[in-house]
């Protein structure tokens, strides 16, 4: 198992129906920390005296009885600062963009790598204890159906655009130097790739501008590289 570093406790409910993989997520949570309780079903969840104080709601989209889509746009109506993972084999661009509407922060198709939500947690416990929103204004860029999710519309990007966004988003102060983005793309350190890397971040800050951004979301550092100056979400 890898190590994430320093995790925030959460108070956690998972709903999936699926015993095995309830089983393996309620153990690898709780062995991190968290106060974990495990349900079946929406219906056992709603029973449960612990729902008013969740920190986060993991849950699989297809349940017995009422599914996962209705159970979060729900909760979210009445409690809305809560963080919702959604797991599914839903994996359909529309599906997604549902997802997202309905209120998930974080949306992962199955089946997936179990590190992967451990890292998702770890993500959501960041910005509780820093205070951050993961909110309908946020950024979320979807690496597998390419697509950046803005408060505007979902933007369609191509591959070298999400290599590009995704990197300088993970950066450390959302900051890349412009080797490092030529390295990124996998442009050559002359004019040509110089122009080829110029006219990629044209035509995303071209897309950031749709997706809802302002024209400073993509600042350029003189002589240096460039600067993402919003919040995105990478998942």
């Amino acid at each position: 198992m890898s190590s994430l570093g320093p995790q925030t406790p959460l108070q956690i409910a998972l709903v999936e129906d699926n015993k095995d993989l309830r089983d393996t997520i309620h153990e690898l949570l709780a062995a991190d920390g968290h106060k974990i309780a495990s349900f079946e079903s929406a219906e056992d969840l709603e029973e449960s005296a612990m729902i008013s104080s969740l920190d986060l709601l993991v849950v699989d989209l297809n349940l017995p009885g009422e599914d996962g889509l209705s159970l979060v746009f729900r909760l979210k109506n009445v409690m809305p600062q809560l963080r919702i993972i959604m797991m599914t084999t839903r994996s359909s661009i529309a599906e997604r963009v549902r997802g997202y509407e309905v209120g998930a922060d974080i949306y992962l198709p199955k089946p997936m790598d179990i590190e992967e939500l451990r890292a998702a947690v770890v993500a959501v416990g960041r910005r509780l204890t820093q205070g951050q929103e993961l909110n309908a204004s946020d950024f979320v860029l979807d690496t597998r159906s390419l697509q950046l999710f803005g408060p505007e519309k979902r933007v369609q990007l191509s591959a070298k655009e999400v290599d590009l966004l995704a990197g300088i988003a993970r950066a450390p102060g959302r900051k890349l130097e412009h080797w490092q983005l030529l390295e990124l793309l996998g442009l050559e350190e002359h004019e040509s790739g110089k122009s080829a890397l110029a006219l990629r971040i044209t035509r995303l800050r071209s897309k950031l501008y749709s997706a809802g951004c302002d024209n400073n979301a993509l600042r350029s550092l003189r002589s240096h590289g460039y600067q993402l100056c919003i919040s995105v979400h990478v998942c």
